[in-house]
């Protein structure tokens, strides 16, 4: 009888940390909003997969508890007959009934499970990762792309933008901002760790590295790519909500935060659910854990511009003061 307690103990872990996972998203222990045009579909592959993976493994719990419980040691001189689970499972046990067919429906079955998630994720895995998708990021009659070239470093994130004039010459020759990554320009805008873009409006990341292996990571756009050396490799998406708010003084734009602003006794934001982190999720040196930059989205191009004016003269006055 001490045995069957065994099947108990493990049926009681297991429905604690079923209980777990559906309290998770309750409570905020779950993935942050999804804020690009392709995070949902990101999303119902990590769903597909979860609920796929998600029912095998109750499944072999419930086998195991159920196998611990029913079939317990014998007591010496005990004679069992037939068992209600035999009885239930007899259908089965009929047709599984050499360890070949088992073993053959061990490996089919999976092996169609994987195919299925192959041919589910194709489509979007073109739109984020295919090239011949990108040109149709840059050709969108949503506006002009915005174009930054991203340098990662131990341990930074340093992101280069055009300045305000070579912003207004793309509007006319577009094939110039493709350009660009690659034919710097003497008055482009350098910023550390602060990546800004448009509300629904395609973002391009040219990303490079100048030392190790990083990985450009943003969760709320759904967006991961490994920084190789030698490489430029683009990362594209497009950004749905908007998450900065303009801090003035005198009538003057002093400065644009995320999360709608900061508490000016704490330093919080105001919403933490709209501060967007820019992580390396490639363990890349000592200073990795500091390797973070924020994701501002703009509400519009003239609020987009007006920061890119305001970086440009922030930059030109500390050039004069060295």
């Amino acid at each position: 009888m001490n045995e069957k307690w065994w099947s108990v103990l493990f049926a009681i872990v297991m429905i604690a940390s079923g209980a777990l996972f559906v309290v998770a998203p309750i409570v905020g222990w779950w993935m942050p909003a999804g804020e690009s045009s392709h995070a949902w579909d990101v999303d119902f592959l990590f769903y597909l997969i979860l609920a796929i993976t998600g029912f095998f493994f109750i499944l072999t719990e419930a086998l195991l508890v159920a196998f611990m419980y029913l079939y317990v040691p014998a007591a010496p001189g005990e004679i069992r007959g037939p068992s209600l689970w035999y009885t239930v499972f007899q259908p089965l046990y009929k047709v599984l009934n050499t360890s070949y067919k088992i073993e053959m429906a061990w490996t089919v079955v999976p092996a169609i499970i994987l195919v299925y998630i192959a041919f589910a994720q194709v489509d979007t895995w073109a739109e984020v990762k295919y090239k011949s998708r990108l040109k149709n990021a840059l050709d969108s009659d949503t506006g002009l792309a915005v174009q930054v070239d991203l340098s990662a470093r131990q341990f930074e994130w340093r992101f280069r933008y055009p300045s305000p004039a070579t912003w207004q010459r793309w509007k006319t020759d577009r094939q110039q901002a493709q350009d660009w990554v690659r034919k710097p320009e003497f008055d482009d805008i350098h910023v550390p760790n602060e990546l800004h873009c448009i509300k629904d409006r395609h973002v391009v990341v040219q990303l490079s590295t100048k030392d190790v292996i990083h990985s450009f990571n943003m969760p709320h756009m759904r967006v991961k790519q490994d920084a190789l050396p030698g490489k430029i490799i683009p990362v594209w998406f497009k950004p749905l909500n908007s998450n900065v708010s303009k801090v003035t003084k005198d009538g003057k734009i002093i400065r644009w935060e995320d999360g709608g602003g900061h508490d000016a006794d704490s330093g919080e934001p105001y919403d933490t659910s709209k501060v967007w982190q820019i992580a390396c999720a490639e363990l890349c040196g000592w200073g990795h854990y500091r390797m973070i930059g924020r994701a501002y989205v703009h509400e519009d191009e003239a609020d987009f511009l007006a920061w890119l004016e305001s970086a440009a003269v922030q930059q030109n006055d500390f050039g004069k003061t060295r």
